[in-house]
């Protein structure tokens, strides 16, 4: 293997089980699309593409703990063994459905080590949920990231409802974001925010 590849592989995050499996399966299928190699994610190698099969599935394998590797050791294409892992740990049940939902609604900043960390948790824990098929569309993200807020970003909250901007993770994450620091800071935008949208909702700009 190349440096790169070396490289890209020590990128990926070790599979230890149910608890990562997700972040390992996004990591090490873009490693693959790095590779130019998701085709055998799909499809078993024939002929001449058995020996790049054998070479891709060594790869991910070198991703995977050692103490999962009773488990893959049967495993003989990428593909299989790709099966084996999303069989064994991608939970897509009810039970996980439930607890996801339970995590996400109960995510607030003051419990939180960041404003960064609060937006990552929502946004990563909602993609979780809709991947078990629990649609969580983008405006349930940026309201569940206004949802979690203490009582001094309510100034913005009021701002945001009289401006007429549609409520999108993007919009919502940008304004935290920008906001976040210490607390007189947070306290005089969100009241800037507000008067902003006092004056133009005085001279009748809202929603034109």
């Amino acid at each position: 293997m190349g440096s790169s590849t070396n490289s890209f592989i020590a990128n990926v995050p070790k599979l230890k089980g149910r608890e990562n499996y997700s972040e390992w399966a996004f990591a090490a299928e873009n490693l693959l699309v790095l590779e130019g190699k998701t085709n055998f994610l799909k499809t078993e190698g024939v002929g001449a593409n058995m020996a790049d099969d054998a070479m891709t599935k060594a790869k991910l394998i070198l991703t995977i703990d050692p103490s999962l590797y009773v488990h893959i050791k049967s495993a003989l294409t990428t593909k299989e063994l790709w099966q084996k892992l999303q069989q064994m740990f991608d939970d897509c049940g009810f039970s996980r459905r439930i607890m996801l939902l339970r995590n996400l609604i109960s995510i607030r900043l003051e419990t939180s080590d960041s404003m960064t960390s609060y937006i990552t948790q929502i946004i990563e824990t909602g993609q979780k949920l809709s991947k078990t098929g629990f649609l969580v569309n983008d405006e349930w993200i940026g309201c569940l990231m206004l949802a979690g807020l203490p009582e001094k970003y309510f100034p913005m909250l009021m701002a945001i409802e009289h401006s007429g901007i549609a409520i999108t993770a993007d919009v919502v994450k940008s304004k935290l974001l920008d906001m976040s620091g210490n607390e007189a800071d947070v306290l005089t935008k969100a009241l800037g925010m507000t008067k902003h949208y006092q004056c133009i909702e005085a001279l009748g700009l809202v929603n034109l």
